[in-house]
C-alpha cells in the first residue's frame, strides 16, 4: 500500500487524461479507466498549478494568495482532493 500524500509530496498531473474547460469548470477523461471527471473551479486551478512538478505546500501557498482560506483548511482540502485524483491515476507522485 502506498503512503498517503503529505504537504511536502511532489506531484504532477498525469499525462494520460484528456482535459477540456467547460465554463469555469474542467472535465477530465481517463482513457485508462474510461471515466469522465468534473472538476470545479478551485480544482481546475490546482490542476493548472500541477502542469509541472510541484510540492503540495507550494500549491497551498498559491491558493492562499488567490482565495480566502486558512492554511489548515487549505492543506486538508488539497490533500484530500489530490488523494482522490491519485487514486484515479490522474495525478502522479514524483
Amino acid at each position: 500500500m502506498q503512503n498517503l500524500l503529505d504537504i511536502e509530496s511532489r506531484v504532477q498531473r498525469s499525462p494520460s487524461p484528456l482535459s477540456s474547460r467547460v465554463g469555469d469548470d474542467l472535465v477530465l477523461f481517463s482513457n485508462n479507466r474510461g471515466m469522465y471527471y468534473g472538476i470545479p473551479v478551485v480544482g481546475r486551478r490546482i490542476w493548472d498549478l500541477m502542469e509541472n512538478q510541484v510540492t503540495i505546500s507550494t500549491i497551498c501557498d498559491q491558493l492562499m494568495k488567490e482565495y480566502s482560506v486558512d492554511r489548515t483548511t487549505c492543506e486538508n482540502e488539497v490533500l484530500s482532493f489530490l488523494g482522490e485524483l491519485e487514486a484515479e491515476e490522474l495525478v502522479v507522485r514524483l
